[in-house]
């Protein structure tokens, strides 16, 4: 996906650097909270792909429900580390 100026776009901050896939939708559409406390906001995909290899690791319970449930169901049918 490229802007109208030709560059592509950043990805959102849930993104791992290893991971190839592009985002989809907003890219704070959702929070992932980690086990210790730390956050990070981004889209739905890399989110779940996110959560799928956190340990202990929940959806922040201010997203939005449909968002947040869409996070779940995607995770819970990903391997860890999906991008490997």
């Amino acid at each position: 996906m490229k802007t109208r100026h030709g560059c592509t776009p950043a990805r959102c901050p849930a993104a791992p650097a290893p991971d190839p896939t592009p985002c989809e939708g907003p890219h704070d559409a959702v929070t992932i909270v980690y086990r210790h406390g730390r956050e990070v906001a981004g889209c739905v995909h890399h989110c779940a792909r996110l959560l799928a290899g956190l340990e202990g690791a929940r959806v922040h319970p201010f997203a939005p429900a449909a968002a947040a449930t869409e996070v779940y169901l995607r995770a819970r049918e990903l391997p860890p580390y999906a991008w490997e």
